[in-house]
């Protein structure tokens, strides 16, 4: 695909010799490199404006490339004669809608509402599947949502003009959203040069490592995710998922899905596309397991790497698991789990404030950079680490874990968790199984009968096809802790660990251990696997990787360690299928500030 210049003839007379001049030696300018330096310059940058015009909002559908017609609220904001507006494409998360009258109270709305008061067109609109639009979602294809997003700006241009802000030709323009709504961002700029600015909220990098790294499937995720819009996805997204019931992704599906995110465009390609000319500032959730922080370490580097202002936040939130994971907090927003409040450094920012900081000072200020933190780990709601780069590695640790047992769970993990349930709650499990299925189970509760190990692995993909992730995340097994580290004082554990590991055991048996950092405090019987992340490695040898990124206060006493699982309930179905004894050995590189 290749990515349209979007500029009329009177349009691309207007570019300035000196982006003409970058673009011949293959580099693309941001809208604060291209006003100028001086304040003069600047404020003579932008173009546009009309009549004086009146604060209103309205609906209405508009047809996409192929017939498929997409819900949008536009907002028109109050502008005095003359006036020009920059623009803000704001959309919803996986299964959502777009706000219709921006009333709601989490922080990327109230961004947007303070954009749309403070003299800018703000657009939201349904994506493709979802909502009142039409069609099926695709996972931000670039060649279906991503020629959406193409359209609604060809609209933009269309008909918000002569009042939309314009920079020596081109439209001022940003995006906001959160999850898929961060996925439509990244895509679009991708493949359309008209944004300038984005703040993507706990979205990804490559979608065939959210979904399954290694191509072990996040069982748990992709059975919620495919809940919520199963009569709304592409049915090659429904058959994606049915695949991943065996315990491993498709070549095909990891494909298709690693081209749906920004992690597709950081080198050069053969279309002619690379990394897109846009600013951002990422916000990740440090304990969210669907996309975790080394997704937005990665767009960090992608576009700061490719010579764009780029900003990073990680923070407690972003998607958790019902049941399975804590995202409550008295100081927590309603969407992504994300602090309201964050403290970096001695300074403290409001999520709000923050976005809205970024957006108008590339869209309306066309500053090179803001005055805010490059990147900021917190720690907890009253401390941040702040840094010019994510740290990676730092203290090395030896790592043998002896003989640990990988494969499926014994068949008592599964009946001590039905035993827990109530008799209603329990009847309503059954009642949701196959009868042969419902009658083995019942009978073995009650002590007629022995269930066979080699039934396990049927059961699981049975329950799995059938329970609510909620139950399902109780199928836990006791982990083997490696200790590593024992605080000597107090400090601060954040960034991204280092593994230089092998897996020893029977390479025909495909063995995959589930690992993590956990940290056992004094006085605690058990140790706490760290934000709740997990990551597989899968089948003998070598492995040399990032562990999933980590923030957290250590205080003295507490002991990191390797948190090891032959089976781990995020990955119901992703466990080596033959049971075996395998060795880990090797370092850890562990981010102690």
């Amino acid at each position: 695909m290749t990515r349209k210049p979007y500029l009329n003839v009177a349009r691309g007379a207007a570019l300035s010799v000196a982006i003409a001049s970058a673009a011949l030696v293959g580099f693309t300018v941001t809208p604060a490199q291209a006003a100028g330096n001086s304040e003069k310059e600047i404020a003579g940058a932008i173009s546009g404006g009309g009549a004086a015009l009146s604060q209103l909002k309205y609906d209405l559908t508009i047809t996409s490339f192929d017939g498929t017609p997409i819900a949008v609220t536009v907002y028109q904001p109050k502008l005095e004669k003359g006036q020009p507006a920059p623009l803000l494409m704001y959309s919803h998360g996986w299964g959502g809608s777009r706000s219709t009258d921006l009333s709601e109270t989490d922080s990327l709305t109230e961004t947007a509402r303070k954009a749309w008061e403070s003299g800018y067109f703000v657009i939201t609109f349904d994506q493709r599947g979802f909502g009142e639009s039409g069609g099926q979602a695709n996972v931000q294809d670039p060649e279906i949502e991503g020629r959406d997003i193409q359209t609604l700006l060809d609209w933009a241009e269309g008909t918000l003009a002569p009042h939309l802000a314009y920079l020596k030709g081109d439209p001022l323009v940003g995006g906001l959203g959160v999850s898929y709504g961060g996925g439509f961002q990244l895509i679009g700029a991708s493949v359309d040069q008209r944004f300038d600015a984005l703040v993507p909220v706990i979205t990804w990098h490559d979608l065939s490592y959210s979904l399954s790294p290694e191509r072990v499937p996040k069982t748990l995720w992709l059975s919620l995710l495919s809940g919520v819009a199963i009569g709304d996805q592409a049915p090659w997204v429904t058959q994606a998922y049915i695949e991943s019931l065996t315990g491993t992704a498709s070549e095909a599906s990891s494909q298709r899905l690693a081209g749906h995110g920004l992690g597709a465009y950081c080198q050069p390609r053969a279309d002619g596309l690379g990394a897109p000319a846009v600013d951002a500032l990422f916000i990740q959730g440090v304990n969210d397991t669907l996309f975790n922080t080394n997704e937005a370490v990665r767009n960090f580097d992608c576009l700061r790497n490719a010579g764009n202002d780029a900003y990073l936040l990680v923070t407690k939130g972003g998607h958790v698991l019902p049941a399975f994971q804590d995202g409550s907090d008295g100081g927590l927003t309603n969407l992504g789990g994300l602090y309201n409040d964050v403290q970096c450094g001695n300074t403290r920012y409001r999520i709000a404030d923050l976005s809205y900081t970024f957006l108008d000072a590339k869209l309306r200020k066309l500053e090179r950079s803001v005055p805010i933190p490059r990147l900021c780990l917190t720690q907890g709601s009253t401390q941040g680490l702040v840094s010019e780069e994510m740290p990676r590695g730092g203290m090395e640790l030896h790592v043998d874990s002896g003989n640990l047992l990988v494969g499926p769970p014994s068949i008592d993990v599964v009946l001590n968790l039905l035993r827990k349930l109530d008799p209603a709650s329990l009847a309503e499990v059954l009642s949701r199984l196959s009868a042969d299925t419902a009658k083995l189970l019942t009978t073995a509760l009650i002590g007629l009968v022995t269930i066979e190990p080699e039934r396990v692995t049927a059961l699981l993909t049975e329950l799995v096809e059938t329970q609510p992730p909620a139950l399902l995340a109780e199928l836990g097994t006791a982990p083997r802790f490696v200790p590593l580290y024992r605080a000597s004082s107090d400090q601060t554990l954040a960034g991204l660990p280092l593994a230089d590991l092998t897996i020893e055991g029977e390479a025909a048996l495909d063995p995959r251990v589930f690992v993590g950092l956990g940290v056992k405090r004094p006085g605690r019987f058990s140790p706490e696997l760290l934000h709740e992340q997990i990551l597989p490695l899968r089948g003998t040898g070598s492995h040399q990787t990032e562990l999933i990124g980590a923030s957290t206060q250590l205080r003295y006493g507490d002991e990191v360690g390797l948190m090891l699982y032959g089976f781990h309930p995020q990955y119901a179905l992703g466990f080596s299928r033959i049971p075996s004894a395998v060795n880990l050995k090797g370092t850890v590189q562990l981010p102690l500030q």
